[in-house]
């Protein structure tokens, strides 16, 4: 069966987007097809950042394209129990550049941060980095974690380093 014109559009779309972060990789960051035959499905690995308590951990992720890629963002889905403002217990990642206009039920994100056609792979694997520097207060998926990291940051890295020694063992 052949695919739709959205899906072949969109297929061709992500295919660019990988080639260019073959072209230019990012520190910290490796990502890629699951495997060739699904270009809609790609594995992540996130190296967290130095100097957080995520450092030293390789955070794995599924990113997961919709077939109307790039009108719609794809989702981003952190395996193992990562504990993080912005992950939900499911991995979810709860991100401004995610969001679609409409799609922010608080109306906390701005325009400027929420997903358009004009996103990229890239700029959504660099901010889902960026947010285990700073997380993102708006988007809070893990209120558990969110009020810990308010009220006592040290017990805060602390949870985080036994949550990320656990995926480190998976």
């Amino acid at each position: 069966m052949d695919a739709s014109p959205r899906e072949a559009k969109s297929s061709k779309r992500i295919k660019a987007e990988y080639s260019e972060l073959k072209l230019h990789p990012h520190n910290g960051i490796k990502a890629g097809p699951t495997n060739e035959n699904n270009i809609y499905e790609w594995s992540v690995d996130i190296n967290g950042p130095p100097g957080t308590a995520y450092e030293g951990a390789v955070l794995p992720a599924l990113l997961t394209f919709p077939k109307e890629y790039p009108l719609l963002p794809p989702k981003i889905r952190l395996v193992g129990n990562v504990f993080h403002p912005n992950v939900a217990p499911d991995g979810t990642v709860e991100i401004p550049i995610l969001h679609v206009t409409g799609d922010d039920p608080s109306r906390h994100d701005s325009t400027q941060e929420r997903w358009s056609p004009v996103q990229s792979v890239e700029k959504i694997l660099l901010a889902v980095r960026g947010m285990f520097v700073h997380p993102f207060e708006e988007n809070v998926a893990n209120p558990q974690a969110d009020d810990l990291l308010k009220a006592d940051k040290v017990k805060f890295e602390e949870t985080v380093k036994r949550s990320v020694s656990m995926i480190a063992s998976l």
